[in-house]
C-alpha cells in the first residue's frame, strides 16, 4: 500500500461531481459524503462520522469493519468518476462487491465528530472485474486497510437513469 501514498502525491484533481451522481446507493445506504480527488487509477472520498451516521453505536462511533463498505462505496465513485469523464451523462451502474483480502482494523470505531478519509487504488481490471487497495485514514493514522475484489457487469442493462429506480426506497421527509 506504500504505493498509494506515492501515487496521491501525484494526483490530478479533475472536477468532481456530487457523490450521489457517481454511486448507485440513495441516502441512507449511501455512506460516503463526497469524492474530493482522482485520477487515472485512485481516488479518495470522505465520511463524515456522526451521530446520525448509518451503523453509529452511540458513544462509540461506527465500528471499523463497516470500513470495507466505504471501501467498496469510493471504489464506486471511481468507476462513476470515469464513465462522467468519458461521457458527462453517464450514469452509476451496479456493481458488486465479492470479497476482501488482507483486511486490517488498526482501531475498533470511527469516532463520532471527525472525518476519515477513504483512498482506493486501482490494482488491477479487466473491464469486469477489479483488484483494489483501500485504506481508512484519520488525518495520516492508518485505521483500516484492505484489497478488495469487485464485478462491475458491462451491460448497460444495469445501469439506472434515476436513484429512485434502484430498489431501495428512503426515509427523506
Amino acid at each position: 500500500m506504500d504505493d498509494l501514498m506515492s501515487n496521491m502525491s501525484q494526483r490530478q484533481n479533475y472536477a468532481l461531481p456530487p457523490i450521489n451522481e457517481l454511486v448507485m446507493h440513495a441516502k441512507p445506504m449511501l455512506l460516503i459524503d463526497r469524492a474530493m480527488s482522482a485520477d487515472e487509477t485512485s481516488l479518495t472520498a470522505e465520511v463524515d462520522i456522526t451521530v446520525n451516521s448509518m451503523f453509529c453505536v452511540p458513544n462509540k462511533g461506527v465500528p471499523s469493519y463497516v470500513g470495507i463498505e466505504y471501501i467498496a462505496q469510493t471504489v464506486a465513485a471511481y468507476s462513476g468518476w470515469r464513465a462522467k469523464n468519458a461521457d458527462p451523462d453517464a450514469t452509476p451502474r451496479i456493481g458488486y462487491l465479492l470479497g476482501s483480502r488482507k483486511v486490517t482494523l488498526l482501531r475498533n470505531w470511527f469516532p463520532i465528530g471527525r472525518t476519515v478519509s477513504v483512498h482506493i487504488n486501482n490494482i488491477f481490471e479487466d473491464g469486469e472485474m477489479g483488484v483494489f487497495d483501500g485504506e481508512i485514514r484519520l488525518g495520516e493514522e492508518i485505521l483500516v486497510a484492505a484489497r478488495i475484489n469487485v464485478y462491475q457487469p458491462k451491460d448497460n442493462e444495469t445501469s439506472l437513469t434515476s436513484p429512485s429506480d434502484n430498489n431501495q426506497e428512503t426515509t427523506d421527509q
